[in-house]
């Protein structure tokens, strides 16, 4: 039996099994989905996670295919159309890594994943239970249940997952109101191709990201009209990100909750907790538990609708040239969620499991990761030594809590930031950018979407 078992095959999990494995942990990750995931989520990792990544070889792979996003442009709509507002500079803070790498998913979680801990595919957990020195874990997959054993069990599985160690309610999720859309499209040449640019537009914001391949990623603030936009008869409500978790009753014997922080995971006979429905229902084709930000739940939309809003999105937001080639929209909804406690004896919690922010600003993602390498070698040090590191895991703790909580404020800004407004309204929004993003306060705008208040940077 592996040292150390990790639910969710996610970008979070893998790593943390690789870097187990780099340092000589026998490590094992379970996850319900058969197959790797196609679709692109998260793309952009910035500098405290390549910094931390670079020991074990990933950050390299990484940039051999990445775009390095080196500074960033604001617009908004002045009197003689779209003009910019202020400039957001990674490239002169003093960083290992000034830029933030984008790429598609698929492609960081191979850099991430190779050479580490084997992955086994099919299995949903059910359940976890502490005995002594030991941590259960249940499955179910096509070979029926399986139980399985190890020294410490890490949840990774995103949102879903966080049913097999959390009461339900003992986490408070605020759901914003905001939805918005989202595609990876080729584009034409441009002078700003390897500029992100955020367009504050009166119908919202426009997100457009630089990919590799003469691609960008969009992602629109939506309004949907009245009448648009039906829903699909018998379409699936939920997202394909990676959970490990399954979608059981949510029953527990006697003694399950456990005590403290609202954890779910008790010790002895009689504690096994099934899994509840958990969080992961979205609408088609977003990133419910995929590690890229949090979702809501929703019923799916006929897919051509959202594509013309999102083109009509581009078209009225500055972006016209890419309209005709936005194809394939994917819609999501967004919440925040920042677990208190991250450990509870042998059982942790990491990533979107642990905590949820908005996608816009893109730090979900690299929240997650810097969990996993701030954890992997306090769990090295456990494991070798025999002897849990109690003082430096609670460390760790809440340093990752209060950089959840930094994350989801600023995401929580962005958000507020990109809805519409007014005319007027945004004619002031756009000129209290002007001045925000100027001078010495640009430096700190470009600290903190560099992640730089983070406390693992």
């Amino acid at each position: 039996m592996p040292e150390v078992l990790i639910v969710g095959a996610g970008p979070v999990g893998i790593m943390l099994g690789a870097e187990l494995t780099r340092r000589g942990v026998e490590a094992i990750v379970l996850e319900r989905r058969i197959a790797v995931g196609a679709a692109s989520r998260a793309i952009g990792l910035h500098a405290p996670v390549l910094a931390a990544l670079e020991d074990g070889g990933a950050t390299e792979r990484i940039l051999d295919g990445a775009v390095r996003v080196a500074r960033g442009e604001c617009r908004g709509l002045g009197a003689d159309g779209w003009e910019r507002l202020g400039t957001v500079r990674f490239d002169r803070l003093s960083l290992r890594f000034p830029f933030v790498a984008t790429l598609p998913q698929p492609a960081t979680e191979a850099a991430l994943g190779h050479g580490g801990a084997p992955v086994v595919r099919g299995e949903t957990v059910t359940a976890i239970r502490r005995d002594g020195d030991r941590v259960r874990v249940l499955s179910s997959g096509a070979g029926g249940q399986r139980e399985w054993d190890a020294a410490v069990v890490v949840v990774a599985g995103g949102s879903a997952a966080r049913d097999l160690v959390y009461r339900p309610g003992a986490i408070a999720v605020r759901h914003y109101p905001d939805r918005y859309l989202m595609v990876d499209a080729p584009v034409p040449e441009r002078a700003d191709a390897e500029t992100a640019v955020v367009t504050l537009a009166p119908g919202g914001v426009l997100e457009s990201f630089p990919l590799p391949g003469s691609r960008r990623r969009f992602v629109a603030w939506d309004r949907r009209d009245a009448g648009e936009g039906s829903v699909v008869a018998g379409a699936a409500g939920a997202g394909s990100g990676s959970t490990g978790a399954g979608s059981g009753s949510g029953s527990a014997g006697a003694g399950s909750t456990g005590a403290g922080a609202g954890w779910l995971v008790g010790a002895g006979a009689g504690s096994l907790v099934g899994a509840g429905a958990g969080s992961a229902g979205a609408e088609s084709g977003s990133l419910a538990g995929a590690g890229a930000g949090s979702l809501a739940g929703a019923a799916a939309e006929d897919p051509a609708a959202r594509d013309r809003r999102l083109r009509r999105a581009l078209e009225e937001r500055g972006e016209a040239d890419a309209a005709a080639s936005a194809v394939g929209a994917t819609s999501f909804r967004v919440r925040r969620a920042v677990a208190p406690r991250l450990r509870r004896g042998r059982v942790l919690v990491v990533g979107d499991a642990a905590h949820e922010v908005s996608p816009i600003g893109g730090q979900g993602l690299n929240l997650g990761l810097l969990d996993a390498a701030g954890l992997a070698p306090l769990l090295t040090d456990w494991l070798r030594t025999g002897s849990a590191p109690d003082l430096d895991v609670e460390r760790w703790e809440q340093r990752r809590v209060q950089s959840a909580r930094i994350a989801a404020g600023i995401a929580t800004l962005n958000t507020a930031l990109g809805r519409p407004l007014g005319r007027r309204a945004d004619a002031a929004r756009s000129a209290a950018l002007r001045v925000a993003l100027s001078g010495a306060s640009a430096r700190v705008f470009a600290h903190a979407y560099a992640m730089g208040f983070d406390r693992g940077a």
